[in-house]
């Protein structure tokens, strides 16, 4: 079948209410302010939708398609706009609103940013400058709170939005009507008791902060889950003696060979060396930076990685762990890092002890140096840690908190499903997530 291209200035495409006096310029639409929207004069069930779009610092927008068209209509699906490095706004361009969330910024302001839209019957991709970030594919039963009830796919037009008053730019505004095709309806998720689009419908920051390219775990692999679930990962590398990444060079080798990623590029940095290895320039160049206390020096002068049996010595158990905590606070509050990762972690030998031996005493002393500093406390999904007491105790003193699996391979990945249990038992929100930056590198 012929394709239909649909090309602005030549045929018209849109038409634009509010924002400046004269939003049309050749081949270029400006919406000025929250006031300024673009409305398509057609309308479109399964197309193929290509733009360029440029950001001022601090806009955000949005691109909506399968719409009515009524000014404060919550039809259809909207892709957002927003290449904000800061977290205020943590859902970056590309995200699938309240639907398949992204967060990673993949290009940044005042420049032109390609976004390309498909819908192919109940598929609906999504793609930032060639990158592909969303795959999601709507069930028989979708799951919509009543804010978005109406976010269904269906037929309408498309509508530009400008969600605030620093301006944002489109030009080279294409459709390609699509035919209508067969797609396997079985290729979708089970909505009805999923726990990931209730995170998704409040957009809460969904974000596996703590991630490793290992164990047969490849950049495709996270980028597909990325695509399916609209879970957005961080993959660090090892930065610290021993392993990987030990210059500043293999630093910015790294951040060169993942900056076209659909994920967060953390640090996690080893041991406690890290700082005499890397500048503060070639550090500052990640998202952001964690750590742990699994790696330190006893009181004997022994240098122990507490998660290697045989390079960790437990003569006393109560003394080991007054060390266990001190180290711990002592990192917590030197160290220039984001997130505390693998928090309340213990040699294999004491986790049958582990509710003894991590008594509030010793939980407040670190959830308090954390809180102090405003770094974030990680609820590990791989290790099972902290305890709901560690982190129900966290909340009251005012911590805050990311998500982190740091697996040992691809088959650790799951669905953040201890995470969520913890979130649902004690009670956390949106609000008490910590947020990272994300730059476009």
């Amino acid at each position: 079948m012929k394709k239909t291209f649909y090309l602005l200035g030549l045929c018209g495409l849109f038409s634009c209410s509010g924002g400046s006096s004269n939003p049309f310029s050749d081949d270029e639409i400006t919406l000025a302010n929250q006031a300024a929207r673009a409305v398509s004069e057609h309308s479109y069930k399964n197309f193929s939708l290509e733009l360029e779009v440029k950001t001022a610092p601090g806009a955000v927008g949005g691109i909506v398609f399968h719409s009515d068209g009524l000014v404060d209509s919550k039809a259809g699906y909207e892709v957002l706009v927003n290449n904000n490095a800061e977290p205020t706004e943590w859902r970056k361009t590309g995200s699938l609103s309240a639907v398949r969330n992204f967060g990673k910024c993949l290009a940044g302001n005042d420049k032109w940013v390609e976004v390309k839209i498909e819908v192919n019957d109940i598929n609906i991709r999504v793609y930032v400058d060639s990158v592909w970030v969303v795959d999601y594919y709507q069930p028989e039963a979708p799951y919509r709170v009543p804010e978005y009830r109406d976010r269904l796919l269906s037929k309408g037009v498309f509508v530009l939005e400008n969600h605030t008053d620093a301006p944002i730019y489109f030009r080279h505004i294409r459709v390609t009507e699509l035919p209508e095709s067969a797609v396997c309806v079985t290729a979708h998720l089970n909505e009805t008791a999923d726990d990931i689009i209730r995170l998704q419908q409040d957009n809460f920051p969904l974000i596996d902060a703590h991630l490793h390219l290992k164990g047969g775990l490849t950049a495709e692999d996270v980028a597909a889950l990325t695509r399916k679930y609209g879970i957005t990962y961080g993959i660090a590398p090892n930065c610290g003696k021993n392993f990987p990444v030990t210059t500043d060079k293999d630093i910015y080798a790294w951040l060169d060979s993942t900056k076209h990623h659909p994920f967060l590029l953390p640090m996690q940095a080893e041991g406690r060396e890290w700082l005499d290895m890397f500048s503060p320039k070639a550090i500052e160049a990640f998202d952001y930076v964690f750590t742990d206390a699994l790696t330190w020096t006893d009181d004997k002068g022994r240098r122990m990685r507490i998660w290697i049996p045989e390079e960790t010595w437990v003569d006393n158990k109560q003394h080991f762990m007054e060390m266990l905590v001190e180290r711990a606070c002592k990192i917590i509050s030197t160290e220039p890092i984001n997130i505390y990762v693998n928090p309340s972690f213990l040699p294999d030998e004491l986790m049958p002890e582990y509710d003894a031996l991590w008594t509030k005493a010793r939980m407040t002393k670190v959830i308090d140096a954390c809180v102090a500093r405003g770094i974030a406390i990680e609820i590990n999904n791989r290790y099972k840690i902290p305890s709901q007491t560690f982190i129900a105790l966290a909340k009251e003193r005012g911590a805050k908190f990311s998500i982190g699996t740091n697996n040992g391979g691809k088959e650790d990945v799951g669905r953040l499903e201890y995470a969520i249990e913890m979130l649902k038992a004690c009670g956390i929100t949106k609000e008490d997530m910590w947020l990272p930056m994300s730059s476009n590198h």
